[in-house]
């Protein structure tokens, strides 16, 4: 209890005081402030009421002047007319002005004194309206006071109108004499309102008196017991301060004990000493203090050193000893106080249990985040200002092969490839100028090993923060990324090269088909003699063999129009494996394997042909001494129950066909590019490096899949899956005699932009007895069918022309010849070749792949005109 009288004692009794002298000043300033506001609108009042007088004076001087005017029709009558009008007019501009937000208050000045108020009144006046302007009478009294403007105002306008009456040029004096009754009827009507306006501003300004009496008194009054409570609480809380104090010490969250420095027993102690130390307040008072600690029995008993009474507290660890013996670890602050007449130890105690048991959460956080950084994938990497490497992550390890240590002190950017290094150390300079972070480019470090890993990082500027002093580099391993991007970038690459070998195959057989086209037509000439008849095959089976080259850049390209129908594969094999037979030296044995399971695909049967071909002769060229050649069909069903199966081919029902030799055999990196286009391990006169990228391409526009199996001297095997299908195969068409059907009177439009083409084509169908219309590419077929009023029976139009495209020609003229017949010609259709419209001959449009034969080209149309219903 000594404690608190004494730390209450030392408070200043004048900040009590000074609060209570506060409430009774502002007692008086507020009794002040409302006589003072009181008596400032009751001079507004006041004014108002005496303004109302001058008002009303004016206004009927102003009445009196006018009707003089109207018997005298003197100047000086209408001139104190207006004298006397502007009294109520300079009222009615001030009030108006009152009402703006903000006013102009010069303007309401010269408004009241025009009104003959006095300047000292303005502002009461003014205070007046703008704060009691829309409160009970006073909002009543500016309503008459309106009221009574707008008769003003048409008191002026009447005014007016005698005025000009009298001065116009011949003046009537019934009109004049009916301007002043309605002067006098109007002032007649303002009269009562004078006396209302005075009437209400009286009851106004005693309801106004009385409020504000009451006002004071109720304000004086409630302040009044305001300061008579806060006087009494002071007092109050003087007489508990005592207790108050105590309540504070014995709530406060550490423990607080008083000791007496000479004697060192314990004279005071709080609530929360007893809850740490499990000793009851009336067992504490007195202990010594020096069983209020935990020690070993050969130390010193521990007891707290008697700072110095001018200088700071002293703060120490020390552990305080429970009452069953357990210890407590405690901060504790010591000062010296005086305690009647005698030195005393203030000691507070703070249990720092939860910041001791924080410290070891955050010690293992430390360990969690060093575990977290030792296997990190990324690499993090502390760089100085100058490039030197003051930290590695251990992730450095798996990235570059060197240990954390080994890099320690070194140059960065020494370990960087040489075409990277400027780049990189540029961005480090910028991150070394700004706080923030910033990504460099992609660069190269150089592993242990001397090889090269690529990087992409991140770079954060902490060279201002303590803990770190530098900038903290955080890289991660983008090898196997750029590889990837490498393969996009080349498979964009054989993209564009397969468009430039589309294009190039697309104008290429235009070409061949001039030159096989009119090779034909030479053959057709009797009387050629034998030299020349042979030197013309020649040239036909050359442009057959260049034919078969431009399909394999169209199917590389894929852009090679596929006709898919559904072909039994065994069939087909069969009848080639003759052809094969001559495809294969004599030294070579051929065998081939059916199984009777390996049913139809879906698929182009030229295609097919051409997929098997190209296998055969690949293989053929890998026996170069000779060997064995196995083509075998198969039925395959991949499921999960079978792991046998070749590897990654999905689930589904298959037709394999496999081609197996006994030659060379390939390495592991050969078999990984063989169906890259133009990559061939034969030398430049063997081999374009097509054939068995035109077989993957075919393989897969069909649906199908490749397998390779091949080791070096033990020869290969590539394995094709074509899905299998349920349907019957179409049978092979037979031949039909060619002469019979070639020959013909229609009407046929040819449209082809290549000119000699179309002029070759042109003179063979005239030569065969048709009429021919044509069009140099697709808006001149939709323009000449357009002209042409007689019958169209066959559109022979290219694909791909300039302009218009040939599918878009069909679809024109199908809509006013529904009749013609369409036969489109291309070799290359760049992917767009839809249905024709009414076309019903086959169940897709019908089609010849350049080049072609003349007789083909004539038994086609032969075909599709006798197809036509009968008309």
């Amino acid at each position: 209890m000594r404690i608190q009288k004494e730390m209450f004692r030392r408070l200043p009794i004048a900040s009590k005081l000074r609060i209570i002298v506060g409430v009774f000043v502002a007692i008086v300033i507020c009794v002040f402030s409302l006589g003072v506001l009181r008596s400032e609108i009751l001079a507004g009042v006041r004014a108002y009421v005496g303004g109302e007088g001058l008002w009303s004076k004016a206004e009927k001087r102003a009445v009196l002047s006018l009707n003089r005017y109207g018997v005298s029709r003197a100047d000086s009558d209408y001139r104190q007319y207006l004298a006397e009008i502007a009294v109520p007019v300079g009222d009615k501009d001030a009030r108006l002005e009152l009402q703006r937000s903000p006013p102009d208050m010069a303007a309401v000045q010269r408004g009241f004194v025009q009104g003959r108020n006095s300047p000292e009144d303005v502002g009461s006046m003014a205070m007046l309206f703008r704060r009691f302007g829309r409160v009970g009478y006073m909002a009543r009294a500016i309503a008459i006071w309106t009221e009574g403007d707008r008769d003003i105002d048409q008191l002026r306008s009447l005014a007016d109108g005698l005025h000009a009456e009298i001065n116009s040029a011949h003046p009537d004096t019934q009109k004049i004499s009916a301007i002043t009754d309605q002067v006098a009827a109007l002032d007649a009507r303002v009269t009562p309102l004078e006396d209302e306006f005075s009437a209400t501003l009286g009851q106004g300004a005693r309801w106004i008196n009385r409020l504000l009496s009451l006002v004071t008194l109720l304000a004086s009054g409630l302040l009044l017991l305001i300061g008579i409570g806060l006087s009494s609480a002071v007092l109050k809380q003087i007489r508990n301060s005592e207790e108050k104090y105590r309540n504070l010490i014995n709530t406060a969250n550490d423990a607080i004990l008083v000791i007496d420095a000479q004697t060192r027993l314990i004279l005071e102690a709080n609530n929360k000493a007893v809850e740490i130390l499990g000793i009851p307040e009336q067992q504490l008072i007195g202990k010594p203090e020096s069983q209020l600690y935990s020690y070993q029995g050969d130390e010193a008993s521990p007891q707290l050193r008697i700072p110095s009474s001018a200088g700071p507290a002293h703060n120490r660890e020390l552990q305080l000893l429970r009452a069953h013996g357990t210890p407590v670890p405690v901060e504790v602050s010591a000062s010296v106080t005086e305690l009647n007449g005698r030195l005393a130890v203030v000691a507070i105690f703070r249990d720092i249990r939860d910041r001791l048991e924080a410290a070891a959460v955050l010690r293992r956080s430390e360990d969690r985040f060093s575990y977290l950084i030792q296997n990190l994938s990324d690499v993090i990497t502390v760089v100085a200002v100058d490039g030197t490497m003051l930290y590695h992550s251990p992730s450095i390890a798996r990235v570059a092969g060197y240990q954390p240590s080994e890099l320690l002190g070194k140059s960065f950017l020494a370990c960087l490839h040489p075409e990277d290094e400027p780049a990189v150390r540029a961005a480090l300079e910028r991150l070394t100028l700004k706080v923030g972070s910033a990504a460099p480019p992609e660069y190269r470090f150089r592993r242990k090993d001397g090889s090269w890993v690529w990087l992409e990082s991140v770079g954060n500027n902490l060279l201002n923060d303590v803990a770190v002093g530098g900038i903290v580099v955080t890289s991660r391993d983008v090898t196997g990324r750029r590889g990837l991007e490498e393969q996009v970038r080349q498979s964009q690459k054989m993209e564009a090269v397969g468009r430039l070998a589309g294009g190039i195959a697309h104008d290429f057989n235009n070409l061949l088909m001039v030159i096989q086209g009119y090779a034909e037509i030479v053959l057709e000439v009797e009387g050629t003699t034998p030299t020349v008849r042979k030197s013309v095959e020649t040239i036909v089976r050359t442009t057959e063999s260049a034919a078969s080259l431009t399909r394999q850049l169209l199917s590389f390209s894929r852009k090679h129009v596929f006709s898919p129908q559904v072909l039994d594969l065994n069939e087909l094999v069969d009848h080639m494996s003759e052809m094969l037979l001559g495809v294969l030296r004599d030294e070579m044995e051929f065998l081939v394997k059916l199984h009777p399971e390996a049913c139809c695909v879906s698929a182009d049967p030229g295609q097919i042909e051409q997929v098997i071909m190209n296998l055969v002769v690949n293989a053929r060229d890998a026996m170069p001494q000779g060997g064995k050649l196995t083509l075998e069909t198969a039925h395959v069903i991949r499921d999960s129950a079978r792991a046998s199966q070749p590897a990654a081919l999905p689930r589904g029902d298959y037709v394999m066909l496999a081609v197996t030799d006994t030659g060379i055999g390939m390495d592991a990196d050969t078999q990984t590019r063989i169906f890259e286009p133009f990559f061939t391990t034969k030398s430049k006169d063997e081999g374009t490096g097509l054939g068995l990228s035109v077989v993957y391409n075919i393989v897969r526009a069909s649906g199908g899949h490749v397998r390779v199996s091949s080791e070096p001297g033990r020869g290969s095997t590539l394995q094709v899956f074509f899905p299998r299908v349920d349907a019957p195969a179409k049978p092979r068409p037979s031949a039909a005699p060619v002469q019979a059907l070639r020959t013909g009177k229609e009407t046929i439009l040819v449209a082809e932009d290549q000119p000699d083409l179309r002029w070759m084509i042109c003179q063979f169908l005239q030569e065969l007895g048709y009429s021919v219309l044509e069009a140099k590419d697709g808006g001149d077929a939709v323009a000449l069918a357009e002209q042409y009023k007689g019958t169209i029976d066959v559109l022979l139009t290219d694909v791909v022309m300039p302009h218009i495209r040939g599918s878009e020609v069909a679809r024109r003229l199908a809509a006013t010849r529904p009749e013609m017949k369409v036969i489109f010609m291309s070799g290359y259709t760049e992917g767009e070749f839809g249905a024709v419209p009414g076309e019903n001959l086959e169940p897709g449009p019908t089609l010849l792949q350049k080049p072609f034969e003349l007789d083909s080209l004539a038994l086609k149309i032969r075909q599709v005109l006798e197809a036509r219903s009968p008309r």
